[in-house]
């Protein structure tokens, strides 16, 4: 039964409809981490902890809790994992100094002096870190700054001390010493004791000084945020310099609204009037402690007002064609990213045509061995280096590029893009495949609307090879095409120079350090008469949000306000180019050319599957690869928006409408020489998605995993929430007409049934887990006969685990519970739990239709989502005495049985299918009426597995508003 068939109860749930799932799961994790943070019971507080991870397994800041209990409790291994992770996405003493711990006490040296060392030239010396670094560095030594220029070393003096080259002559005290001035100008400080250099030598100095930022206008005056990400206990200092006079300010005020990525980041609001940003005269340059200006910078409050809007979609006349195609050089600004910008220009020079020029304009890159590396390579002149002697943004940058190389053509190419032989020309050819074409842009895997495979983005980055591949595929499938885009995407970017001279370059002034200033050059292009189109059959890589880092989402959303203030309906006109999706095809191509080349010679078989996931999938995997053993493809077909998707994933674009393009469905699977068609569950699909096996003269199987097949409401389960008997057919009428149906097309109850007959009929077997499912569905379909081919074997289970008994019952309840799952059944027995204060306690190793509902209600704990792999050893970890299954549907299988077997507990389940079926078979439980009272159900729990003296339940937590919700 699939997870995302159990919603009913979720469905009831009126208030919740406005958030999304992952919204909700948040919310379910932040108060998770809270009772976390306020219980001082280690086991309670771990397994808050773990919970919150569960559920929100991308959250820094709970994945540093986590890790630090797990290293205060002695799992030295399972924190290091946390931290190892933490490091790898946000970096931070915090996460390197819980590495270096805890590879102290597992016995690895190497690796505990790497993580102090990274935490030390990137974070100032805090009491936690020096404490580690002592333990860790030893007798060689280590060293740390703080932000006041004073250098801590331990367990002795250094004997040297180097700014950059230049020895310098600390004034110590003990082991502290303040560095002298103009320290806070140099790039590294090296510090060497007798035996060589320090643990943390050399330190970075602009990554100790760096301020992290935001900045833009408001109400005529600016607001902002900003913090050291190497000192989070500092208080900010802002310098605002206008045209007349600057101003210091210090950000004091939390910016708990501001999510920088990073878990322990601490950003400080601050802001300036109207009154004060009018009388210091714009624009307004604003610059951390470092000198270097924060994300937004520069603002000038009242530019916006001035300026005129222009309808996005407004076409200009189509300009005149012009007389000449002049040569074409490369422009790429840099500002960090030394090993991104060297493969860059390594595949650039490996490429461009003889005649090509590469204007690198290096934005006062923070990143000195970055800018040694470009002047090696000016003076090798392999590169035309032009360096701004402050940091001024993307547009800038780009700008002094495209000034460089006036009268000819330019491309603007970021330096994380990776590009294979002949891009430049074939970039080239479409931008002249149509005199107004003014800018043309190739695929990539990171380019928002032109991303390939996936075009919503967030394709894996391809290395050089993978690149070599996937443009060499784009050739293939697309050659010189051109599709019309609403504008330009600005990682790769070819502008014809009679184009770039009648529009201008880019606006400096509106859009910072970037992010939508090429979509304004386009708009102005448009408006022109000049069209951008995309060039399909080019791909350039693109690695893509290195530069701006945790300030991305900010700039997006600042720009993307100015594009829709500048051009009314840009939002509109990106979004009906997205519904219309022009390179659909061009995408399609691609997909299919790859699926060609991964046949396989002895053939495939299709599965039409679900998207639900849940016990069907776990079916579908087993049965992939069972198949792949015998050396043959599993192809996949799980419904998408109106489409069958083909799988394995990696290939999106191979989605097709059914039934219109059901005809160019069996086109592309025909070469692949399908032997037969699994059909597992339509839910979802056309109902003509099975016309496949028809087109492709295919036998078909028919998997049995619920009652889809006669039940639109696929578990048989009443509007009484229970198992409904199964009805006549007015009966079922009656139940759908109240609760709806699951099935696609909502079919009448005598269609469905007449539809189903005919598919069991032409099914060359019909296979079911269990003989009770198998005589269900016999009952509906006499002319069926069902093989019975269980999903598991039973027979290879380990013994029965005999928990001690304890003053308190604990009771495990395993999978994802929905309505049809119990969820009813296993809240009322908690609320009862909870009045007659009963030695009950019930762990839901999984999750629920709605978790705070049940953690309100008693004496329960919900561990969150678990991954298959982990699903034994997470059960065993709760240390139950028993299962109980609260399912109230005949169930076709029942892999949450199975999985509570595996852990070696004994189950109570309801007397009722195929649950039933297989604890009569294998005697590893107790069956209950069905319909037995939430008291009775307690009872018979407490008497399966008797405590050892009569306890009341276990203090139970009203949620934060301290009240149950009913």
């Amino acid at each position: 039964m699939s997870n995302a068939l159990l919603s009913d109860v979720e469905a009831r749930a009126e208030r919740r409809r406005t958030r999304t799932r992952d919204q909700m799961r948040q919310e379910l994790a932040e108060a998770a981490w809270r009772r976390g943070q306020d219980t001082t019971d280690p086991v309670d507080q771990r397994r808050w902890l773990d919970r919150a991870h569960r559920l929100a397994p991308h959250d820094g800041l709970i994945a540093l809790a986590l890790a630090g209990m797990l290293l205060q409790a002695r799992d030295a291994e399972g924190a290091a994992a946390l931290f190892q992770d933490l490091a790898g996405r946000f970096g931070g003493a915090e996460a390197w100094t819980g590495l270096a711990a805890c590879a102290h006490v597992l016995g690895q040296p190497a690796r505990a002096e790497a993580a102090v060392a990274a935490a030390l030239r990137s974070s100032v010396p805090t009491p936690a870190l020096r404490g580690v670094a002592a333990a860790v560095a030893g007798k060689q030594g280590w060293c740390g700054l703080d932000s006041d220029g004073v250098l801590h070393a331990g367990p002795a003096r250094p004997v040297l001390v180097r700014l950059d080259d230049a020895p310098v002559r600390p004034r110590w005290s003990g082991l502290a010493a303040r560095l002298p001035p103009g320290w806070d100008r140099a790039g590294f400080l090296h510090v060497d004791g007798p035996a060589g250099p320090l643990v943390g030598s050399p330190i970075p100095i602009p990554a100790i000084l760096a301020t992290e930022g935001f900045v833009q206008a408001r109400d005529g005056g600016l607001e902002g945020w900003a913090w050291h990400p190497a000192d989070p206990a500092r208080d900010p200092l802002v310098l605002v310099r206008g045209q007349t006079f600057s101003a210091m300010l210090t950000a004091r005020v939390p910016a708990e609204d501001v999510r920088t990525g990073r878990p322990m980041a601490r950003p400080r609001h601050f802001a300036l009037s109207a009154v004060q940003a009018e009388a210091m005269g714009g624009p307004l340059a604003v610059m951390g402690r470092n000198g270097r200006a924060l994300w937004g910078s520069p603002v000038d409050p009242g530019l916006l007002a001035r300026i005129a809007p222009a309808w996005a979609d407004t076409l200009g006349p189509p300009p005149a064609p012009g007389t000449t195609r002049p040569p074409v050089d490369v422009v790429i600004p840099v500002y960090r990213g030394l090993a991104e910008t060297l493969a860059c220009l390594a595949s650039v020079l490996a490429s461009i045509p003889r005649g090509t020029r590469i204007y690198v304009v290096e934005d006062a890159s923070p990143e000195p061995d970055l800018a040694a590396a470009l002047d090696t390579l000016a003076r090798r002149r392999r590169i035309r280096l032009i360096r701004l002697p402050e940091n001024q943004g993307f547009p800038a940058a780009a700008n002094a590029g495209l000034r460089a190389c006036a009268g000819r053509d330019a491309v603007l190419l970021n330096s994380d893009t990776l590009v294979a032989p002949g891009w430049l020309d074939r970039l080239r050819t479409a931008a002249y495949s149509a005199p107004d074409i003014g800018t043309a842009t190739p695929l990539s895997n990171d380019a928002t609307i032109l991303s390939y495979p996936s075009p919503g983005g967030g394709n894996p980055v391809p290395d050089l090879p993978g690149t070599l591949v996937l443009d060499g595929l784009a050739q293939r499938a697309n050659g010189d095409a051109v599709v019309d885009i609403p504008v330009g995407v600005g990682f790769c970017l070819y502008l014809r120079r009679d184009c770039l001279d009648q529009v201008g370059l880019l606006r400096e002034d509106l859009f910072a350090q970037g992010y939508g200033e090429e979509n304004d050059l386009c708009l102005r292009a448009r408006h022109l008469g000049w069209r951008s189109v995309a060039a399909p059959g080019v791909f350039v890589a693109h690695v893509g949000g290195r530069s701006f880092g945790p300030a991305r989402t900010h700039l997006i959303a600042r720009n993307g306000a100015v594009l829709n203030r500048l051009y009314p309906g840009y939002d509109a006109l990106v979004a009906a180019h997205i519904a219309a999706d022009p390179l659909a095809p061009a995408r399609r191509r691609m997909d299919a050319l790859r699926w060609a080349e991964e046949r396989s010679r002895l053939g495939a078989v299709l599965l039409l599957t679900h998207a639900g996931g849940g016990g069907v999938d776990q079916v579908i995997e087993a049965r992939c690869a069972a198949l792949r053993a015998e050396g043959l493809r599993p192809v996949v077909l799980r419904p998408g928006r109106a489409v069958c998707r083909v799988e394995p994933s990696g290939f999106p674009n191979l989605a097709y409408a059914i039934p219109e393009e059901l005809p160019a469905l069996a086109a592309l699977l025909r070469p692949d020489r399908p032997r037969f068609l699994e059909v597992h569950h339509l839910l979802g699909h056309h109902h003509e998605a099975p016309g496949l096996a028809r087109l492709l003269k295919l036998p078909v199987e028919t998997y049995v995993h619920d009652y889809s097949w006669f039940c639109p409401r696929i578990a048989l389960v009443s509007r009484e929430r229970r198992y409904c008997g199964e009805p006549d057919v007015p009966g079922c009428e009656a139940c759908v007409a109240d609760l709806g149906s699951l099935l696609e097309d909502d079919p009448p109850i005598r269609t469905l049934l007449a539809r189903s007959a005919a598919a069991l009929a032409v099914s060359r077997r019909v296979i079911a887990p269990s003989m009770d499912a198998a005589a269900r569905l016999r009952r509906h379909f006499p002319m069926v006969r069902p093989v019975v081919v269980p999903w598991e074997g039973d027979d290879a289970l380990p013994p029965a685990a005999a928990v001690p008994p304890g003053p308190v019952c604990r009771v495990c309840i395993v999978g994802a519970i929905g309505m049809e799952k119990g969820y009813e059944v296993l809240l009322a027995c908690v609320r009862d739990a909870r009045a007659r204060k009963l030695p009950l306690e019930f762990i839901v190793v999984g999750y629920t239709a709605d978790d705070q509902r049940l953690l309100d209600a008693g004496p329960v704990f919900v561990t969150g989502e678990y991954r298959e792999a982990e699903a034994v050893a997470l059960i065993q970890a709760q240390g139950a005495h028993i299962g109980f299954l609260p399912s109230v549907w005949p169930e076709t299988w029942c892999f949450a049985l199975s999985r509570a077997w595996q852990a070696g507990l004994r189950v109570a389940a309801f007397d009722l299918g195929a649950q039933a079926e297989r604890l009569r078979r294998n005697g590893r439980g107790w069956l209950l009426p069905l319909g037995l009272s939430p008291r009775a159900v307690n009872d018979a729990l407490l008497a399966l597995a008797p405590v050892t003296q009569a306890s009341q339940c276990p203090p139970h937590r009203p949620n934060q508003a301290g009240t149950e919700r009913n």
